[in-house]
């Protein structure tokens, strides 16, 4: 993959008041903790690879949702690829 390509697949979200890069190719998912196993299989067995876990309380972008992809309540863990890893 050349350079240039790598990188407009990559954007940077705020988590704990710092940018942090992370890779488009990869989804952004977030979790309560009672389907947070759940949550994380799938997205190893899906995506081949492990995410960053961080409290959904310390990722202030808008974009990332705020409940369970799976059942809806509030959220707790956003799973996400960060670049370079």
């Amino acid at each position: 993959m050349k350079d240039g390509q790598a990188e407009s697949n990559s954007k940077t979200v705020q988590i704990q008041g710092s940018a942090v890069e992370i890779l488009g190719d990869f989804p952004v998912q977030v979790s309560c903790m009672e389907h947070f196993d759940q949550i994380l299989d799938e997205y190893v067995d899906q995506y081949e690879v492990a995410p960053y876990t961080y409290k959904r309380s310390d990722v202030d972008e808008p974009g990332v949702p705020a409940s369970c992809k799976k059942c809806g309540a509030a959220g707790v863990v956003v799973l996400l690829k960060v670049k370079g890893s």
